[in-house]
């Protein structure tokens, strides 16, 4: 239960958050009071209409709705009209005051967007005429709420209505880079494949973008704010689909193929279609929700029997995602029907933003989880190699450095391996206890380090031997530090309750031929005369 515990918490915020939006869906936080709404008062052919309204006209056939300016348009005013894949004329008193035409182009498609006109001042009185035409038949006749007032408070409006989603756009966004990036970065070497989340991520962020209402305020491409939603719809679910197939369906391989390949055929179509001038992106985004249809039934039909069969709990934590889904979506058909049109798209906005977080959460943990990993594998390693007595480097580090020295031929010749044997341990062991004898072969190894570490490593390679490699080959060099490291054994010596002596000898790579183990022989060979000849 205290695994679940964090995503219940989650998920009741997230429930009661979107309880309480869905209640004050009608509310009046929409408007401020320099907004009103210009809906009513309108003519079509001589018939008094209401907007919003969807009158019945036939594709590229223009129709012009009129209305007379009451007397708030005394003064300067701008009016708010949203056109969908339309063109708009706006005439006041038959001149012209506003135009926006599209499909001129292959760089600028249609699309839906925000009209801000100017109204100049005294216009009250005067008559307003606006045409439409479309040359799609599902948008002619499609009009929307108008509002008027001053400039600031409009935008303010669009902000209240529809920030949110960009918002939650940009949030998704944010989540998905990082997580991409940390991802290809970080854990390169240790991939779960939260790269494909995060691309996932950042696709679908870049639809919800193009559904916000708002991409006209981000960029002023007409190509972009034309094309985004039809050419994400397609793209966003690929890396979703190679997540699937490589890290939780790995049972149905072949069917995700096919449907990775059902969508980038779909992606090109859009593309060649629009390019060759068959067909422009809002022609083709029925079959791309199609396509889209029949991966989540084909994905969840997948997901359901990789649970069933094989018991896979990655395949359940996507169901219950698709789950939260469903739920939002059902929401949003409950506010639709109720009339609450403003949010639509907006509860599966959520529904997405909460799966986010937590793939966010799950994350985190996977880093925290990596990084507690990498810690106690560098300990284990540090461990491994390190001496306890003397908490220096012991014999596995030195035939590992040693070994990756021999490796690079110009480091060889530079290399000097000098070892050492600390006279009679045992007889200090017998005499003084062991706790002494540790701290005899800590002295020696401390006598060493601070003597060669210039310029080299030293190593506890035996109970009473030690080695160091030393970069240099300089004898003026070496016998200044063989006089260095006599005045500190001596030194210690006259006031340690025991003999304490240090024998050493040294080698150097002389030939070209030689090997790791020839150069550890020759130095031993030089350090027993040593030893000898102290004894004499």
């Amino acid at each position: 239960m205290k695994v679940y515990r964090p995503y219940i918490i989650l998920l009741v915020i997230f429930a009661v958050f979107l309880t309480m939006f869905f209640i004050n869906r009608q509310t009046q936080i929409l408007r401020t009071a320099d907004t009103f709404d210009m809906n009513e008062g309108w003519t079509y052919q001589g018939d008094a209409i209401t907007v919003p309204t969807d009158l019945d006209v036939d594709k590229n056939e223009a129709y012009t709705i009129s209305t007379t300016l009451n007397n708030d348009f005394e003064e300067v005013q701008y009016m708010l009209i949203r056109t969908s894949l339309q063109d708009i004329t706006v005439t006041l008193d038959g001149n012209v005051i506003y135009e926006r035409v599209y499909g001129d182009s292959l760089t600028s498609p249609y699309a839906s967007m925000w009209n801000l006109v100017l109204i100049p001042k005294g216009s009250e009185g005067l008559t307003l005429d606006i045409t439409f035409s479309s040359p799609y038949r599902g948008m002619s006749g499609q009009i929307s709420d108008m509002y008027y007032g001053a400039e600031a408070a409009l935008y303010g409006h669009l902000v209240r209505t529809y920030g949110i989603r960009l918002l939650i756009a940009a949030f998704i966004f944010m989540i998905g880079l990082i997580v991409m990036i940390t991802d290809l970065i970080a854990f390169k070497d240790q991939q779960r494949g939260y790269v494909y989340a995060g691309l996932f991520a950042v696709l679908l962020s870049f639809w919800m973008f193009a559904e916000s209402r708002m991409i006209q305020f981000l960029t002023g491409s007409p190509l972009l704010i034309g094309s985004l939603a039809y050419l994400a719809l397609p793209l966003f679910p690929l890396p979703l689909i190679t997540f699937l197939n490589k890290y939780v369906l790995k049972h149905y391989t072949k069917p995700l193929k096919y449907m990775k390949a059902i969508f980038l055929i779909d992606f090109g179509a859009v593309v060649l279609l629009y390019l060759f001038g068959i067909a422009d992106f809002f022609q083709t985004v029925i079959a791309s929700q199609v396509c889209l249809g029949a991966g989540i039934v084909m994905s969840l039909t997948l997901l359901i029997l990789e649970t069933h069969q094989h018991k896979n709990e990655n395949a359940m934590k996507f169901i219950k995602a698709f789950g939260v889904i469903v739920i939002c979506a059902i929401i949003e058909l409950i506010g639709f029907a109720l009339g609450d049109y403003q949010n639509t798209s907006l509860y599966i906005s959520f529904g997405v933003a909460f799966i986010m977080i937590l793939t966010l959460v799950n994350y985190i943990r996977y880093i925290v989880q990596r990084i507690k990993i990498s810690h106690e594998k560098e300990l284990y390693e540090r461990l491994a190699f390190m001496d306890h007595v003397t908490q220096g480097k012991n014999r596995l580090a030195f035939e590992r450095d040693l070994d990756g020295i021999f490796t690079h031929r110009e480091k060889t010749d530079q290399l000097r391996l000098v070892l050492f044997d600390l006279d009679d341990l045992k007889g200090i062991n017998d005499a003084h206890g062991h706790i002494e004898g540790d701290k005899a072969i800590k002295k020696a190894f401390d006598i060493i380090t601070e003597t060669f570490n210039d310029n080299g490593e030293c190593y506890r390679i035996g109970g009473d031997e030690f080695a160091c490699l030393y970069m240099t080959t300089d004898e003026i060099v070496f016998e200044q530090k063989k006089t260095l490291i006599n005045e500190r054994v001596y030194a210690f010596e006259s006031t340690a309750p025991y003999h304490f002596g240090l024998s050493y000898g040294s080698s150097l790579v002389g030939q070209l031929d030689m090997k790791s183990i020839d150069l550890i022989h020759l130095a031993d060979l030089d350090m027993y005369r040593h030893k000898k000849k102290r004894k004499v």
